[in-house]
């Protein structure tokens, strides 16, 4: 009898044996392994060698704008918000299906599909991350732009002498572009091709701004870009430049100008409005020189006013009306129909994508520890500025 047992115990020993073994990984976990790696190393690479960061920046990212956004230039419409609503979808449909598997776990073919969908969120996921970090992340770590070797600083002589420069350029503009009756500006011809004429116009200096263009695209959701103070974005998985809908004509260039030098590698915000600024200014175009010009002029004016005493802000060049009208994201029809439409939609829905956007850009400000200093824009153009004694790019 004992030994019966023993050759029993050693039969169920042996059954169990293979259970206990340590499962293999599969081909799928591999994969996701070696790409999470990939994406780790190129972010921790870029976070500690700026060399590498910047001749990514310089040399290689260009590819992206030739290839990506080439292929979303086929699409006449945003690529990119169909993918942002996509995602959404999926990230709603995930929820559902998380829930439904609570109480459908025993059936063997839901699991199934629900393993077989979640990898798929998994791979998608992990690629969206990659593009992010190719697209986007890289030009966080790159060498912040500057000039006059970025150390001088500048007395309120010369802080003046170039506020009252841009004021009269934008007075002496302002009269010559075309309006309504109501006085509004009137932009003539295709905005994004006098955008890229600019870029590339001065491409020789700054050699990043040369290659390809994709077409600038409407919003669909140019509502929630108004709520949510938005009037261009650049997508990074699309390689797109977008802009709302509602945006005024003198500003519509630089505000083009401004997602194109996003898509050429300046992604922080001083850098994409000081690229827009020189670009415009030295177009042949004067709207787009105009357009330039009130891009960096709100910036100077208050600036300045905040370095001064009040009677001596009063006795240097003023802006002019006609400027003032002009110097606003929204002209006056718009604004009013933006203003009617408000009290027509439902305040607490909109209210809740305006308070939804905050948080979400203070979120992004607090991960890259990044204040959106806007008196950088004055400091890059007084920079270039007594540099080279001069804002034509030569």
């Amino acid at each position: 009898m004992a030994v019966k047992e023993s050759v029993k115990d050693i039969e169920t020993s042996a059954e169990i044996a293979p259970k206990n073994k340590r499962r293999k990984l599969t081909a799928f976990w591999i994969f996701v392994i070696v790409y999470t790696a990939v994406i780790i190393i190129i972010n921790v690479t870029a976070v500690l060698s700026k060399a590498f960061s910047d001749f990514y920046s310089d040399h290689i990212f260009r590819i992206a704008a030739a290839t990506t956004g080439r292929f979303s230039g086929l699409f006449t419409f945003s690529l990119g918000e169909v993918l942002i609503t996509t995602g959404i979808v999926l990230l709603a449909v995930s929820v559902i299906i998380a829930v439904t598997l609570i109480f459908l776990r025993k059936k063997q073919r839901y699991r199934k599909f629900c393993a077989g969908y979640f990898r798929t969120i998994l791979v998608i996921t992990l690629t969206v991350v990659l593009l992010y970090t190719f697209n986007c992340n890289i030009f966080y770590c790159s060498t912040p732009m500057s000039f006059s070797g970025g150390v001088r600083e500048f007395d309120i002589g010369e802080f003046e002498e170039l506020r009252n420069y841009v004021v009269e350029q934008c007075n002496e503009l302002a009269p010559e572009m075309k309006r309504s009756q109501d006085g509004t500006m009137i932009f003539e011809g295709a905005p994004d091709k006098a955008a890229q004429n600019a870029m590339r116009g001065i491409s020789d200096s700054f050699p990043r701004l040369k290659g390809y263009y994709p077409p600038a695209k409407k919003m669909w959701g140019s509502y929630f870009m108004y709520k949510s103070n938005i009037i261009g974005v650049y997508f990074p998985f699309s390689m797109e430049a977008n802009y709302s809908e509602y945006v005024s004509d003198s500003y519509m260039p630089h505000v083009l100008a401004h997602e194109y030098a996003h898509l050429k590698g300046y992604i922080y915000e001083s850098e994409a409005n000081f690229m827009s600024f020189i670009s415009c200014v030295n177009s042949e175009d004067d709207a787009v020189k105009y357009s330039g010009y009130l891009c960096v002029l709100s910036y100077l004016e208050n600036d300045y006013k905040s370095a001064v005493p009040p009677e001596r802000a009063a006795k240097q060049v003023q802006i002019s009306e006609l400027v003032r009208l002009d110097n606003n994201c929204y002209d006056r029809s718009t604004w009013e129909y933006l203003k009617k439409r408000d009290e027509q939609e439902q305040p607490k829905a909109a209210e809740a994508v305006e308070k939804a956007s905050d948080a979400l850009t203070e979120k992004y400000m607090e991960i890259y520890d990044y204040k959106p200093n806007y008196s950088e824009v004055t400091l890059l153009v007084m920079q270039y500025y007594h540099e080279f004694g001069t804002l034509d790019v030569k």
